[in-house]
């Protein structure tokens, strides 16, 4: 377990083979299916040196504010940034690490499709380190892939961060906004990156253990840690209403295979006002498809939900992890 506050390295920096391996095969042509099994190798490694299970505890007030929001607005101290976005074929994001209040977790953002939004890069660059925040919006996450500590507390003090990578569960991902920089052109598609196979991905989302433990004032979560990131599929609209929101949409779907097979029956996907997949999805009815691809995140509606009828139903308590399905770009084949 992590107790030391003032130290929020990556263990990740650990297995130095994986990373060589990324290099390599950009450099040998950045072939997306190979990048997808070095990423594969990269969690499977990644797994073996942190928790297998974090426990991330959550003020209730957090989650009732944001169980039907689709963006926060954080005022976001930079401590470190990535000098240059990464390559297309890993998913051509720029991070950035630090701290906000309105989050109070160790906190990544990243800008999607960072090569067409140099402005909001050298915004962040800029910021790097000098304790000056930035006035940064985007899509709210809390996901355990890249978990360190056995144990996430919100409201716990937070020193600066000293990598551009560290340990986290909480995301701004994408970014919509940076000070007056919009940034929601970035939801589309990435040229040559491969996200994950969709049977195999919602294979293992589907399965994620889950146990809540309710207290006054917080509820803690315990769950798998090193998840897959990342998934291509058809989504198909089921309910004929969606939820709208101030900030984007709720739209409730199935998801299939790119051949049309259905593997999740019914699931949340979150789409941020304003944005290419906005856009497309507002007009559409029951019934219609997208080939999208997207990110998970905790669904916190679900945990409220379980939270409140726990008082009659224990059990609901130890149910799989509940997500729902960021949707970062559509791709131009609709299904």
């Amino acid at each position: 377990m992590k107790e030391n506050t003032a130290k929020y390295g990556s263990k990740r920096s650990a297995p130095r083979l994986v990373p060589a391996l990324f290099v390599l095969l950009y450099f040998l042509g950045g072939c997306g299916f190979l990048v997808r099994q070095a990423t594969i190798l990269y969690i499977s490694v990644d797994s073996h040196i942190s928790p297998t299970e974090v426990k991330i505890e959550v003020n209730k007030s957090f989650i009732e504010k944001y169980k039907n929001r689709v963006t926060i607005h954080a005022t976001f101290t930079v401590d470190k940034s990535m000098g240059s976005p990464v390559p297309g074929e890993f998913d051509g994001d720029l991070h950035f690490a630090g701290r906000a209040p309105q989050v109070a977790l160790p906190l990544v953002g990243e800008i999607a499709n960072a090569a067409d939004a140099k402005e909001a890069v050298d915004l962040v660059h800029r910021a790097d380190s000098t304790g000056r925040p930035l006035k940064v919006s985007g899509v709210w996450r809390i996901w355990p892939e890249h978990a360190g500590s056995a144990v996430e507390k919100q409201g716990k003090p937070l020193a600066p961060m000293d990598s551009k990578s560290p340990d986290h569960v909480f995301e701004i991902h994408p970014a919509t906004t940076i000070n007056r920089v919009d940034l929601r052109h970035t939801f589309t598609i990435v040229k040559g990156f491969s996200p994950g196979n969709a049977p195999r991905t919602f294979g293992i989302y589907q399965k994620v253990t889950c146990l809540l433990t309710v207290k006054p004032n917080t509820v803690l979560i315990a769950t798998q840690s090193g998840l897959y990131n990342d998934v291509e599929f058809i989504m198909e609209i089921t309910d004929d209403q969606q939820h709208v929101v101030d900030d984007g949409r709720f739209v409730i779907a199935a998801a299939r295979n790119l051949d049309g097979d259905l593997l999740v029956e019914r699931l949340r996907m979150v789409f941020a006002k304003g944005t290419p997949p906005e856009r497309v999805v507002k007009h559409l009815n029951r019934g219609d498809r997208l080939h999208v691809y997207g990110v998970p995140r905790v669904d916190f509606a679900e945990i409220s939900r379980r939270v409140r009828d726990s008082e009659t139903n224990p059990a609901i308590l130890s149910k799989p992890l509940p997500y729902e399905i960021i949707v970062l770009g559509i791709y131009p084949d609709k299904k």
